[in-house]
């Protein structure tokens, strides 16, 4: 009889199981159990010893019956409740258990102690990842709003840069002052810009491109990005890889990733960027991901630089954390890469360790077939002869006051709203043609969204543009920011918004049509 079998049997002589519950069923109740199963006898050798301990623990059944256990025994407490605990494993690693206790022998000179643990690893990192991403939407969301307001101030600095720079002759010393501040904004602009990508509130242009053809045609730009010291090889499949995406964004977000990677290579060092397709059931690094698409494309760019620690593995991702010295990286190139991933339904995973380089892998869902290419919407003027009149609606005082002057010294009629509510009121008021309206998106009172909708009933004719230091993916799905020629970014410069209104005031006839909210 072995082991296993004589504590069943001294379990079922102990218990109320019917007769034909002999000891060999028992082995094979406890063989199929989805818990570890681990007994001691009086002398602490291990005498039961499951299939689910050899799966959590590593050890078979004749590494241990009959011999104290390679790990220490998890002491007896009077009234035992489950308890969580860390235990080495035959390789190495650490399980963690849930374990509860039981004697199961009722003289002493058959005391045995049965302990029945619980595999707690995936429900660990099911509630790390829970907890990651309410920290990420938390910091998504003040980012969000810091970058709003940010880009309203930003936009302002350029207007009045320019305007100031007209008012000067060449020749002026006061010009390198102005240009100096216009490079200082530009340069927070681009720090905006990748605050927004992290917290999924830029605008992206989605249609079906091929993750090949992408890489492609970056691997001139990023063999200039990695410079003499460090390779660039491409390892792509032969397929296409048809994912619905915003082109430009993913070269955005690969421009990102290998200048992390050069920066992390030494000289002689290689960067690899490699791509594939195929099922996503789990992330590399061993946790869930729930399953939206039946197949992915994904897209790794790896090297074999530094690596990093493991115990940065969960924070890699946020905005301004960085490993870089001081002064010498912003933290947001990989958060933004993050973004960007995250906006475009997809995921991004990072396997790395000390001294083993590191390796970032996107995935997308596969589409089927390419899309039809982004809709052109035209536009219809509603007056011929007389000087266009704009609506102008926006809720920062300061910007509306010099987006107001550089439209006027274009030669426009401005009318002023702060708000939706108030821009209404002005299309009842006025009495002759608006062409069109330049709009915030979010304002206070009543936003850019819901004033399109009524304006449609009111002025049916008028064109709008929209303009906005972010949009949010409800403003996408309702298509309000269907086509570029019908929006424009915070902060632009003033003579961008001078030729994106007349572009829109001189394209052919035609309507652009609201959606409902």
């Amino acid at each position: 009889m072995s082991p296993v079998e004589g504590e069943c049997a001294r379990v079922n002589e102990s218990s109320h199981l019917p007769p034909s519950c002999d000891s060999a069923l028992l082995a094979s109740i406890l063989a199929l159990a989805p818990l570890s199963v681990i007994g001691w006898d009086s002398s602490n050798r291990i005498v039961i010893w499951n299939a689910e301990a050899e799966r959590m623990l590593g050890w078979v059944a004749s590494d241990v019956l009959g011999k104290s256990a390679p790990f220490p025994m998890v002491e007896m407490a009077d009234g035992d409740r489950p308890r969580e605990i860390t235990r080495s494993t035959r390789v190495g690693g650490i399980a963690q258990l849930s374990v509860q206790l039981q004697h199961i022998s009722h003289d002493a000179a058959s005391a045995a102690i049965v302990e029945i643990g619980t595999d707690l690893g995936d429900r660990k990192r099911l509630e790390r990842q829970v907890v990651q991403g309410v920290k990420l939407d938390a910091v998504s969301r003040l980012a969000g709003g810091i970058a709003h307001d940010f880009n309203n101030i930003l936009a302002a600095i350029k207007c009045s840069c320019e305007l100031l720079s007209e008012s000067l002759e060449p020749d002026d010393a006061r010009t390198v002052d102005v240009r100096a501040i216009s490079d200082a904004s530009a340069r927070a602009a681009e720090l905006t810009r990748r605050l927004l990508a992290f917290t999924r509130q830029q605008v992206l242009l989605p249609h079906t491109v091929d993750l090949n053809a992408v890489a492609r045609d970056a691997e001139s730009m990023l063999i200039g990005i990695t410079g003499d010291g460090v390779a660039l090889t491409l390892d792509l499949t032969s397929e296409q890889i048809h994912v619905r995406a915003d082109s430009t964004q993913i070269e955005q977000a690969l421009i990102h990733l290998v200048v992390n990677s050069r920066e992390s290579t030494p000289a002689g060092g290689r960067i690899t960027l490699s791509t594939g397709m195929g099922p996503l059931e789990r992330d590399p690094t061993g946790g869930e991901v729930p399953i939206i698409a039946a197949s992915y494309g994904w897209l790794t760019v790896g090297d074999t630089g530094r690596g990093i620690p493991r115990e940065l593995h969960g924070r890699i991702f946020e905005p301004f954390f960085t490993t870089k010295e001081r002064g010498t990286g912003t933290g947001l190139g990989l958060s933004a890469v993050f973004g960007i991933v995250k906006q475009s339904g997809g995921y991004i995973f990072v396997q790395s360790e000390v001294g083993r380089g590191a390796s970032f892998t996107i995935y997308l869902p596969l589409v089927a077939a390419p899309a039809k290419p982004p809709r052109v919407v035209h536009y219809e003027r509603t007056s011929s002869g007389s000087t266009p009149t704009i609506l102008l609606v926006e809720d920062e005082t300061t910007l509306r006051g010099l987006m107001r002057r550089i439209l006027e010294r274009s030669g426009y009629t401005v009318l002023e709203a702060a708000h939706g509510a108030q821009a209404l009121e002005k299309c009842e008021l006025h009495e002759g043609a608006i062409d069109l309206v330049v709009s915030d998106i979010e304002m206070p009172t009543m936003g850019g969204r819901e004033m399109a909708q009524r304006m449609r009933m009111l002025r049916p004719n008028s064109q709008l543009l929209f303009v906005s230091g972010f949009t949010d993916d409800e403003a996408m799905r309702q298509g309000i920011v269907s086509t570029g020629s019908a929006y424009l970014q915070k902060p632009f410069a003033p003579a961008l918004l001078v030729a994106k209104i007349a572009e829109m005031l001189k394209a052919p006839v035609g309507k652009l049509e609201l959606p409902a909210l």
